[in-house]
Protein backbone atom coordinates (compact mmCIF):
# COMPACT_ATOMS: atom_id res chain seq x y z
CA UNK A 1 0.00 0.00 0.00
CA UNK A 2 1.28 3.45 -0.87
CA UNK A 3 1.44 6.49 1.43
CA UNK A 4 -1.84 7.91 0.29
CA UNK A 5 -3.22 10.69 2.47
CA UNK A 6 -0.93 13.45 1.25
CA UNK A 7 -1.11 12.74 -2.46
CA UNK A 8 -4.84 12.12 -2.58
CA UNK A 9 -5.71 15.34 -0.78
CA UNK A 10 -3.75 17.30 -3.33
CA UNK A 11 -5.42 15.47 -6.19
CA UNK A 12 -8.89 16.60 -5.03
CA UNK A 13 -9.98 13.08 -4.24
CA UNK A 14 -11.44 12.85 -0.78
CA UNK A 15 -14.43 10.53 -1.17
CA UNK A 16 -17.25 10.70 1.34
CA UNK A 17 -20.75 9.54 1.90
CA UNK A 18 -23.58 12.09 1.56
CA UNK A 19 -22.87 15.34 3.40
CA UNK A 20 -25.31 16.60 6.02
CA UNK A 21 -24.99 20.37 5.70
CA UNK A 22 -26.73 20.89 9.03
CA UNK A 23 -24.03 19.08 11.00
CA UNK A 24 -21.77 20.94 13.42
CA UNK A 25 -18.78 22.06 11.39
CA UNK A 26 -15.35 21.70 12.98
CA UNK A 27 -13.39 24.94 12.84
CA UNK A 28 -9.69 24.82 13.58
CA UNK A 29 -6.21 23.86 12.47
CA UNK A 30 -4.89 20.28 12.39
CA UNK A 31 -1.23 19.45 11.71
CA UNK A 32 0.02 16.01 10.65
CA UNK A 33 3.60 14.75 10.71
CA UNK A 34 4.32 12.15 8.01
CA UNK A 35 7.31 9.84 7.71
CA UNK A 36 8.48 6.36 6.71
CA UNK A 37 9.85 4.99 10.02
CA UNK A 38 11.30 1.93 8.28
CA UNK A 39 13.95 4.05 6.54
CA UNK A 40 16.75 5.47 8.71
CA UNK A 41 17.16 8.65 6.65
CA UNK A 42 13.57 8.93 5.47
CA UNK A 43 12.36 12.38 4.50
CA UNK A 44 9.55 13.66 6.70
CA UNK A 45 6.94 16.28 5.96
CA UNK A 46 4.17 18.16 7.67
CA UNK A 47 0.66 18.77 6.41
CA UNK A 48 -1.66 21.45 7.72
CA UNK A 49 -5.43 21.28 7.35
CA UNK A 50 -7.50 24.31 8.30
CA UNK A 51 -11.29 24.31 8.43
CA UNK A 52 -13.68 27.24 8.72
CA UNK A 53 -17.40 27.45 8.08
CA UNK A 54 -17.19 27.53 4.27
CA UNK A 55 -13.54 26.88 3.46
CA UNK A 56 -10.77 24.30 3.72
CA UNK A 57 -7.06 25.03 3.38
CA UNK A 58 -4.42 22.31 2.93
CA UNK A 59 -0.71 23.09 3.00
CA UNK A 60 2.40 20.92 3.01
CA UNK A 61 6.05 21.51 3.81
CA UNK A 62 6.98 19.94 0.45
CA UNK A 63 5.65 21.09 -2.91
CA UNK A 64 3.55 18.62 -4.89
CA UNK A 65 4.04 18.30 -8.66
CA UNK A 66 0.62 18.33 -10.28
CA UNK A 67 2.14 18.01 -13.74
CA UNK A 68 5.13 19.26 -15.74
CA UNK A 69 5.63 22.94 -14.99
CA UNK A 70 3.00 23.09 -12.26
CA UNK A 71 3.65 22.43 -8.59
CA UNK A 72 1.75 23.58 -5.53
CA UNK A 73 2.34 23.79 -1.81
CA UNK A 74 -1.24 24.51 -0.87
CA UNK A 75 -4.85 24.35 -1.95
CA UNK A 76 -7.73 26.51 -0.79
CA UNK A 77 -11.22 25.07 -1.20
CA UNK A 78 -13.81 27.84 -1.25
CA UNK A 79 -17.24 26.27 -0.95
CA UNK A 80 -18.76 29.77 -0.80
CA UNK A 81 -17.23 30.65 -4.19
CA UNK A 82 -17.52 27.15 -5.68
CA UNK A 83 -13.85 27.01 -6.64
CA UNK A 84 -10.35 25.82 -5.76
CA UNK A 85 -7.23 28.00 -5.59
CA UNK A 86 -3.84 26.27 -5.90
CA UNK A 87 -0.83 28.16 -4.57
CA UNK A 88 1.82 28.31 -7.31
CA UNK A 89 4.12 30.71 -5.49
CA UNK A 90 3.79 33.65 -3.10
CA UNK A 91 2.37 35.90 -5.81
CA UNK A 92 0.40 33.54 -8.06
CA UNK A 93 -2.44 31.12 -7.67
CA UNK A 94 -4.40 28.91 -10.07
CA UNK A 95 -8.16 29.32 -9.74
CA UNK A 96 -10.26 26.34 -10.82
CA UNK A 97 -14.02 26.68 -10.87
CA UNK A 98 -16.24 23.79 -9.94
CA UNK A 99 -17.42 23.57 -13.56
CA UNK A 100 -13.83 23.16 -14.81
CA UNK A 101 -12.89 20.11 -12.75
CA UNK A 102 -13.73 17.56 -15.42
CA UNK A 103 -11.73 19.46 -18.06
CA UNK A 104 -8.74 19.68 -15.72
CA UNK A 105 -8.96 15.97 -14.99
CA UNK A 106 -9.04 15.14 -18.71
CA UNK A 107 -6.03 17.37 -19.35
CA UNK A 108 -4.00 15.78 -16.55
CA UNK A 109 -4.86 12.33 -17.88
CA UNK A 110 -3.64 13.21 -21.35
CA UNK A 111 -0.42 14.83 -20.13
CA UNK A 112 0.39 11.88 -17.87
CA UNK A 113 -0.68 9.20 -20.36
CA UNK A 114 -3.24 7.88 -17.90
CA UNK A 115 -6.58 6.31 -18.69
CA UNK A 116 -9.62 6.43 -16.45
CA UNK A 117 -10.23 3.38 -14.29
CA UNK A 118 -13.76 2.18 -13.65
CA UNK A 119 -14.02 1.25 -10.00
CA UNK A 120 -15.25 -2.04 -8.64
CA UNK A 121 -17.23 -2.12 -5.39
CA UNK A 122 -14.92 -2.25 -2.39
CA UNK A 123 -15.28 -5.46 -0.29
CA UNK A 124 -15.99 -3.73 3.01
CA UNK A 125 -17.02 -6.82 4.94
CA UNK A 126 -13.83 -8.62 3.96
CA UNK A 127 -11.27 -5.88 4.51
CA UNK A 128 -12.44 -3.45 7.21
CA UNK A 129 -12.39 -4.50 10.87
CA UNK A 130 -13.35 -2.46 13.94
CA UNK A 131 -10.96 -3.67 16.67
CA UNK A 132 -12.71 -2.18 19.72
CA UNK A 133 -9.41 -0.57 20.80
CA UNK A 134 -9.46 3.07 21.83
CA UNK A 135 -7.00 5.73 22.92
CA UNK A 136 -6.81 9.49 23.43
CA UNK A 137 -4.94 11.45 20.75
CA UNK A 138 -4.38 15.19 21.20
CA UNK A 139 -7.25 15.29 23.68
CA UNK A 140 -9.73 13.46 21.42
CA UNK A 141 -11.08 9.95 21.93
CA UNK A 142 -10.23 7.71 18.96
CA UNK A 143 -11.20 4.19 17.92
CA UNK A 144 -9.05 1.83 15.85
CA UNK A 145 -10.04 0.31 12.53
CA UNK A 146 -7.94 -2.13 10.51
CA UNK A 147 -7.97 -2.11 6.72
CA UNK A 148 -6.59 -5.44 5.51
CA UNK A 149 -4.45 -5.57 2.37
CA UNK A 150 -4.19 -8.24 -0.29
CA UNK A 151 -1.71 -10.26 1.79
CA UNK A 152 -1.74 -11.22 5.48
CA UNK A 153 1.30 -9.08 6.30
CA UNK A 154 -0.06 -5.88 4.73
CA UNK A 155 -2.62 -3.69 6.47
CA UNK A 156 -3.45 -0.14 7.60
CA UNK A 157 -4.25 0.87 11.18
CA UNK A 158 -6.54 3.91 11.30
CA UNK A 159 -7.55 5.75 14.48
CA UNK A 160 -10.78 7.74 14.03
CA UNK A 161 -12.49 10.24 16.30
CA UNK A 162 -16.19 11.09 16.12
CA UNK A 163 -15.53 14.39 17.93
CA UNK A 164 -14.38 16.11 14.72
CA UNK A 165 -16.87 16.43 11.87
CA UNK A 166 -16.15 18.23 8.61
CA UNK A 167 -18.25 19.29 5.64
CA UNK A 168 -15.91 18.54 2.72
CA UNK A 169 -18.21 20.17 0.16
CA UNK A 170 -16.48 20.59 -3.22
CA UNK A 171 -13.93 17.89 -2.42
CA UNK A 172 -16.77 15.37 -2.35
CA UNK A 173 -18.02 16.60 -5.71
CA UNK A 174 -14.51 16.47 -7.15
CA UNK A 175 -14.18 12.84 -6.12
CA UNK A 176 -17.57 11.85 -7.51
CA UNK A 177 -17.03 13.63 -10.83
CA UNK A 178 -13.38 12.88 -11.56
CA UNK A 179 -11.19 11.35 -8.88
CA UNK A 180 -12.69 7.92 -8.42
CA UNK A 181 -12.29 7.15 -12.13
CA UNK A 182 -8.55 7.88 -12.13
CA UNK A 183 -7.25 5.82 -9.22
CA UNK A 184 -7.32 2.17 -8.30
CA UNK A 185 -9.46 0.94 -5.43
CA UNK A 186 -6.55 -0.02 -3.20
CA UNK A 187 -7.73 2.10 -0.29
CA UNK A 188 -11.31 3.39 0.13
CA UNK A 189 -10.66 6.87 1.49
CA UNK A 190 -14.20 7.05 2.82
CA UNK A 191 -12.92 4.88 5.68
CA UNK A 192 -10.88 7.79 6.97
CA UNK A 193 -12.77 10.75 5.52
CA UNK A 194 -16.50 10.81 6.10
CA UNK A 195 -19.21 12.93 7.68
CA UNK A 196 -19.08 11.27 11.09
CA UNK A 197 -15.39 10.80 11.90
CA UNK A 198 -11.88 12.11 11.29
CA UNK A 199 -8.49 10.34 11.17
CA UNK A 200 -5.95 11.25 13.86
CA UNK A 201 -3.38 8.50 13.28
CA UNK A 202 -2.70 6.36 10.22
CA UNK A 203 -0.06 3.60 10.15
CA UNK A 204 0.65 1.50 7.06
CA UNK A 205 2.18 -1.89 7.90
CA UNK A 206 4.11 -4.26 5.66
CA UNK A 207 5.69 -7.44 7.09
CA UNK A 208 4.77 -6.22 10.59
CA UNK A 209 6.79 -3.02 10.11
CA UNK A 210 5.38 0.51 9.82
CA UNK A 211 6.31 1.82 6.37
CA UNK A 212 4.24 5.02 6.51
CA UNK A 213 3.03 7.09 9.44
CA UNK A 214 0.69 10.10 9.40
CA UNK A 215 0.28 11.33 12.97
CA UNK A 216 -1.67 14.30 14.29
CA UNK A 217 0.77 16.45 16.28
CA UNK A 218 -1.40 19.52 16.89
CA UNK A 219 -5.09 20.48 16.98
CA UNK A 220 -5.90 24.15 17.55
CA UNK A 221 -9.48 25.39 17.71
CA UNK A 222 -8.89 28.72 19.46
CA UNK A 223 -6.13 30.91 18.04
CA UNK A 224 -5.27 29.93 14.47
CA UNK A 225 -4.46 32.11 11.48
CA UNK A 226 -7.75 32.44 9.61
CA UNK A 227 -6.05 34.60 6.98
CA UNK A 228 -4.85 31.32 5.40
CA UNK A 229 -8.37 30.76 4.04
CA UNK A 230 -8.31 34.17 2.36
CA UNK A 231 -6.56 35.25 -0.84
CA UNK A 232 -4.10 38.09 -0.33
CA UNK A 233 -4.76 41.27 -2.29
CA UNK A 234 -1.38 41.04 -4.07
CA UNK A 235 -1.88 37.49 -5.36
CA UNK A 236 -2.45 37.17 -9.10
CA UNK A 237 -5.04 34.54 -9.93
CA UNK A 238 -4.54 32.56 -13.13
CA UNK A 239 -7.57 30.94 -14.73
CA UNK A 240 -7.83 27.46 -16.17
CA UNK A 241 -7.72 29.08 -19.62
CA UNK A 242 -4.46 30.83 -18.68
CA UNK A 243 -3.00 27.46 -17.69
CA UNK A 244 -4.03 25.87 -20.97
CA UNK A 245 -2.51 28.72 -22.97
CA UNK A 246 0.77 28.49 -21.05
CA UNK A 247 0.98 24.75 -21.71
CA UNK A 248 0.20 25.33 -25.40
CA UNK A 249 3.00 27.92 -25.69
CA UNK A 250 5.50 25.58 -24.02
CA UNK A 251 4.69 22.80 -26.48
CA UNK A 252 5.23 24.95 -29.59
Amino acid sequence: MKPFLFSLLFSFIIPLSSINVAMAQFEGEIIYHMIDPSEENSDSSNMLLMFTKNRIYVNTSNDVNMMAGLSTSGILVRNDHQDFVLTIDNNEGLQIARSELENLSSMLNRLQGRTAVQQKPFPWDEKVVETGNSQEIQGYSAQQFILNGDTADEYVSIWLTDQIKVNWGLLLEAWNSTGKYQFDNEIPIEVVMNQTSFPLLIEVYRENEVVFLAETVSINTDQFDRSKVEISSDMKLLSFTDLMMNIFRQQR
